[in-house]
């Protein structure tokens, strides 16, 4: 199998705190952390839809959540710091391989940097003592002291021009200043009145900054570390500056702030020279930056966004790079437009064309299933939603908006389109019952099932099919639990409760069936479940037969399943981060891509004939071909 595409999650953000973006020292690379993995990107194809999958790295090295991630002047490593309060170097180049970890403390770690030469590195965080270390790169030996602080230090910065030089900046107000190797403490300033949340220094070592929470933005001499001057506020500026970066040539300064704005400062006249607004709600916010060349600055929205703007003598928008934060829970691919469609834990849908930029709606509430069209469906582009809220929403994959929700109120386990319009969907509950769905509840019928499903496949027409796995029966026979699981196979004559009508019941699964999917055509029935095995039956005598019961490659639970157009291949998905594509002509033969996802597969999505598209629970989607 070769991948073809690569679509990453955007930065973990968090409200309160400021986001540690950044890139290489060419400018070419921009590093970010995303749920437990640092991602890497090219700068110059962020917002034009042109990035490759070869170019698009994930390093997933960590166990816990990242925080901060930056990489060697030289480009040969990376240091990346974690909410354990460890940080790992690893490699940029080749297997990428990690070299060393080392733990500092146990709380966060919330930022780190690199001397000029490659040899020196920096941390800080919420420590309990030690709250800020200096240390040499491959031996984590410590060079002095880096004190001053009295609660969380949330920022620090190397001066890499000899001698060299440390600036801390924390929760206690404080912007402290140290020189070394050995590094000692000099002296602190009481310049700002709320947290610090960024200090650096200017690429040529002449001067740092500071920038707080009460919205200052306070310059100092790089080498005494004396303070200069405030710049000068403009009217109208409010809230906390939650980051900053300096221009290449160190003259300019770029804040990225609460009050939904960029904003460009000159050095020397210590005044603003540009700003521009985001917008105006809450995930307008700006609270990551980074400055890779010349002329473009890149800053980070609450929600993740990724925002690209050219600055000359004024500042505009380039671009934005839009998508999902976090872990994804399902996919669908609309065969009418060629999109993809995800969803995750945070709430958020994106829609993704083959080519272009992604569009993002948000629900609010984590969503459980999309369900896209075919390309017989006649009607206007669009995906029906379904979240944890127990409500589906009608998505319009032209403009993003989101119709009123049409409330179940009741947990939905799977579902899909009950007549070939597709313009009903049948939905099974976990409360044993199946619902009718179009702009509104058509009908309920309840009590449809013995016991509560586990899984559920439709596949709409005259006359249709639903197959209903159900969890075992309560109780034990001669002592042992029992071990039914059963698969109830219905026939579906029209589009009303008494038009499904129960034909069989199958039997041969010994685990919790978690995943079913029907063949396009109905001639068979994939069936997985949570002891790693799969199961096809065949439809085509009307009485499900067992025709392949010998696929069992997977380790861990089944999570998803769906077929190739033609109807004879099948690509799986598993909390074992693997996929497996099986061919029922030669059942036999396999085709497998290792560690697909960080965590576990979690949905799959065939997208041509020869092509499927994957998202799990590291927040990335992967379309492979072959």
């Amino acid at each position: 199998m070769e991948l073809l595409r690569v679509i990453p999650p955007l930065p973990t953000t968090e409200r309160g705190t400021f986001c540690s973006i950044s890139c290489d020292k060419a400018g070419e690379r921009l590093l970010y952390c995303s749920g437990s993995n640092v991602i890497w990107r090219p700068t110059a194809s962020l917002t034009t839809g042109g990035e490759k999958a070869e170019e698009i790295f994930c390093w997933k090295g960590h166990v816990k959540n990242t925080t901060c991630a930056a990489m060697s002047p030289n480009g040969q490593w990376v240091v990346s710091g974690d909410t354990s309060g460890a940080v790992r170097l690893w490699g940029a180049k080749g297997e990428h391989a990690q070299k060393n970890e080392y733990k500092l403390w146990d709380g966060t770690v919330k930022d780190v940097g690199w001397s000029d030469d490659s040899g020196r590195l920096v941390a800080c965080g919420d420590g309990k003592e030690v709250r800020a270390v200096a240390m040499i790169w491959d031996t984590g030996s410590k060079t002095g002291e880096v004190t001053g602080h009295t609660k969380q230090v949330n920022s620090i910065s190397f001066r890499s021009q000899r001698p060299f030089k440390i600036a801390t900046g924390g929760e206690d107000m404080q912007v402290a200043f140290h020189q070394g190797p050995p590094f000692k403490f000099v002296r602190s300033h009481s310049t700002h009145s709320n947290f610090v949340n960024c200090v650096r220094f200017s690429p040529d070592g002449e001067w740092f900054l500071s920038a707080g929470s009460d919205a200052k933005l306070c310059l100092y001499d790089g080498k005494e570390g004396e303070f200069l001057k405030e710049f000068q506020k403009p009217t109208g500026l409010s809230g906390s500056f939650w980051a900053m970066a300096w221009s290449p040539d160190s003259s300019r300064v770029a804040t990225a702030g609460g009050d939904k704005k960029l904003r460009i400062w000159d050095r020397d006249s210590g005044a603003q020279v540009a700003e521009a607004a985001v917008g105006t709600n809450l995930q307008d916010m700006q609270v990551g930056i980074t400055w890779p060349s010349a002329s473009k600055v890149i800053s980070v929205a609450l929600d993740g966004r990724l925002i690209c703007w050219e600055v000359g003598s004024g500042l505009s928008m380039e671009g934005i790079v839009d998508g999902t934060q976090g872990p994804l829970n399902c996919l669908a691919s609309d065969s009418m437009t060629g999109n993809l469609i995800y969803g995750g834990t945070q709430g958020s849908i994106a829609v993704t064309p083959a080519t272009g930029a992604s569009m993002r709606a948000m629900v609010g509430k984590g969503i459980q299933h999309l369900f896209a069209h075919s390309k017989s469906y006649a009607g206007a582009p669009e995906t029906r939603v379904v979240s944890l809220d127990d409500c589906v929403r009608r998505l319009n994959l032209e403009t993003g908006e989101l119709s009123a929700p049409v409330e179940l109120k009741e947990f939905v386990v799977a579902g899909g389109w009950l007549d070939a319009e597709e313009t009903m969907l049948l939905l099974v509950s976990g409360k044993r019952n199946f619902h009718c769905v179009s702009d509104s509840l058509l009908w309920t019928k309840p009590n449809a099932t013995e016991r509560r499903a586990t899984s559920a496949a439709v596949l709409g027409g005259r006359p249709g099919k639903l197959a209903v796995a159900m969890e075992q029966p309560g109780g034990y026979v001669e002592g042992v639990a029992s071990n039914e699981f059963d698969i109830v196979y219905f026939e579906v004559a029209d589009a009303t409760p008494e038009g499904i009508v129960q034909k069989s019941v199958l039997r041969k699964h010994v685990a919790e069936v978690s995943a079913m999917k029907f063949s396009p055509s109905g001639e068979f029935l994939a069936s997985g479940d949570a002891a790693n095995k799969i199961l096809v039956w065949s439809l085509s005598t009307g009485t499900p037969t067992l025709l392949l019961s010998d696929w069992s490659f997977h380790t861990a639970r089944i999570a998803c399943l769906d077929w190739l157009p033609g109807g004879r291949r099948l690509v799986s998905g598993s909390l074992d981060r693997h996929l497996f594509v099986w061919d029922v002509d030669h059942p036999e033969k396999r085709l497998q891509v290792k560690d697909a996802h960080k965590g576990g597969v979690t949905g799959v999505a065939a997208c041509g004939e020869t092509s499927f598209a994957s998202v799990g629970h590291d927040g990335f989607v992967l379309v492979h071909v072959g």
